[in-house]
């Protein structure tokens, strides 16, 4: 029985390389297109805001018959930097203040708004940023270091005494932990407390080098080491 060449192609490798090939070209579009629509539905309910009131008052006063698209999207840009340059003002800023507090005064919406200025906050005004370091400790367990903001510099003050507290946040930032550390445990990194927030906000995926260095100087790889028998797993050793 003859066979064929095995540089000829089958039907059926054919019709496989046509599906792969089908797939794989789906694959590259697919972020095209959900990109696509993201923009497009963004834009939509953005420009809808105030697009469709404007074109009306074009089109009564001008005679013009067509929508002019984009237009409520070019508004609501003039009216952010609008809000953007009057929270300069003091009276504005004052204004804002009073909003504000009665914004916390209702017990839903004050949830809400709390949370969302703590994401905002360390990225818009560093005076109200409570940290002024970004250090690296060994914790929870040896050979495992978390990355921690300096909250007090000293708990004491009593010169001999050394500890600080360090705040270790998860991702939302106002949750998370305060630990009372000995100065010498912690390791003090060229990482900015507004590039750790983004770090923390993105789940460690935003980051830079500062993570790894130290006054300039590149901070050697962790060598994991394992617990002695009469120490608890997942506890820092106890001092000796």
């Amino acid at each position: 029985m003859n066979q064929p060449p095995l540089d000829t192609p089958t039907p059926d490798s054919f019709s496989h390389s046509l599906r792969q090939s089908f797939l794989a070209g789906l694959l590259a579009l697919l972020p095209l297109f959900i990109t696509w629509k993201i923009l497009a539905l963004l834009f939509a309910m953005v420009d809808g805001v105030l697009g469709d009131s404007i074109n009306q008052v074009i089109q009564r006063y001008t005679g013009i018959t067509f929508a002019i698209p984009g237009l409520g999207l070019l508004v609501t840009g003039l009216v952010v930097v609008g809000i953007g340059w009057l929270t300069r003002m003091v009276f504005f800023k004052r204004l804002l203040g009073g909003v504000e507090e009665l914004i916390t005064r209702v017990p839903i919406v004050a949830s809400l708004y709390k949370a969302s200025r703590q994401v905002v906050v360390p990225f818009t005004d560093h005076s109200k940023v409570p940290f002024s370091k970004v250090v690296l400790v060994e914790y929870p367990m040896v050979g495992r270091h978390t990355l921690g903001l300096v909250a007090q510099e000293r708990v004491s003050d009593d010169p001999t005494d050394d500890r600080m507290v360090v705040f270790f946040p998860s991702n939302h930032l106002h949750l998370g932990y305060p630990v009372v550390l000995s100065r010498q445990d912690v390791t003090v990194i060229d990482m900015s407390v507004e590039d750790a927030v983004k770090f923390f906000v993105s789940c460690g995926v935003v980051g830079n080098e500062g993570l790894v260095y130290s006054h300039g100087q590149l901070i050697p790889p962790l060598k994991t080491a394992l617990p002695a028998k009469e120490e608890l797993p997942g506890l820092l050793p106890m001092r000796r």
